[in-house]
């Protein structure tokens, strides 16, 4: 029996961009142009806000949905339709908890007004999964700020940090121990770690959609390699781990698609499409 598929959802870094963070325009323009022949939608699940989008998508992001910062918020079209923020009081107690640590932990508020930093914090591990221009980028959207506070954001989506694979699972034991049932920490690969109110995920935005648009998750045909997309991966009729994925991503995967830097994504997509327009001739 053929799945009918009515979604495809993937996750962007380690998935559909390549070891660079780079994507391939045109050639997931030509996946656009017959997935809208067959009436299916195409969604970007990501951990990243949308400003970083937009700049990789171009021409593109208005042919696509994001459901950016893991769920927290979701643009269709290009145009805000939901947005998911923390309780002020978890603010509170999650600044006070990092701020000694914000600087060497590379502690980032994704919130309403954008991504803030305190002062003095430097980016590291960048470069292996982003361009010198990428970089320079992701500076410039950066708001420094000599102490983190609440009244600046406006409604915090997420938090997020940079502690190294070799100190990934203490961290994320620690955050989980200290605010569970509030917020939750995940691995979003790279030894990054994403804060993220309990509840929301991916996953959470993909039903926010379904709900809109009448469909079921058996209709998904989705695409992960980290742990915070597991959820994604669990809910989707087809579930693609890339090649490169994570034990947690694999474990709950319904299929195998190639590595990110062999254009995984791309080519399930394409043989998908002209398998299907086969069976439908």
């Amino acid at each position: 029996m053929k799945m009918d598929i009515k979604v495809i959802a993937t996750d962007m870094d380690g998935t559909l961009l390549d070891a660079k963070g780079q994507m391939d325009l045109p050639r997931l323009e030509k996946i656009l142009d017959q997935l809208d022949q067959r009436g299916i939608r195409f969604v970007i699940a990501t951990g990243n806000e949308v400003y970083r989008m937009r700049e990789l998508l171009g021409h593109l992001v208005d042919r696509v949905v994001l459901v950016v910062a893991n769920g927290a918020r979701i643009f269709d079209g290009n145009q805000l339709i939901q947005a998911q923020t923390w309780d002020d009081r978890i603010v509170e107690k999650a600044i006070a908890y990092f701020n000694d640590r914000a600087c060497q932990d590379q502690f980032v508020v994704t919130s309403m007004n954008g991504s803030f930093v305190k002062e003095g914090t430097v980016f590291t591990d960048l470069e292996s999964f982003m361009t010198p221009k990428m970089i320079e980028k992701f500076y410039q959207r950066m708001h420094f700020v000599k102490e983190l506070k609440p009244e600046l954001f406006g409604g915090v989506l997420k938090m997020s940090m940079v502690v190294g694979e070799e100190r990934s699972d203490a961290v994320l034991t620690e955050i989980n121990d200290l605010f569970g049932g509030y917020v939750r920490a995940v691995s979003s690969g790279f030894g990054c770690i994403d804060i993220l109110q309990d509840g929301i995920h991916k996953a959470w935005g993909l039903e926010e959609l379904l709900k809109r648009w009448n469909l079921k998750a058996q209709q998904i045909m989705a695409f992960g390699d980290s742990e915070n997309d597991v959820e994604m991966l669990e809910m989707a009729g087809i579930a693609y781990a890339m090649g490169n994925a994570d034990d947690k991503a694999k474990s709950v995967a319904t299929a195998l698609a190639p590595s990110n830097s062999q254009g995984g994504v791309y080519q399930v997509l394409e043989k998908w499409l002209v398998d299907d327009e086969h069976a439908t001739v």
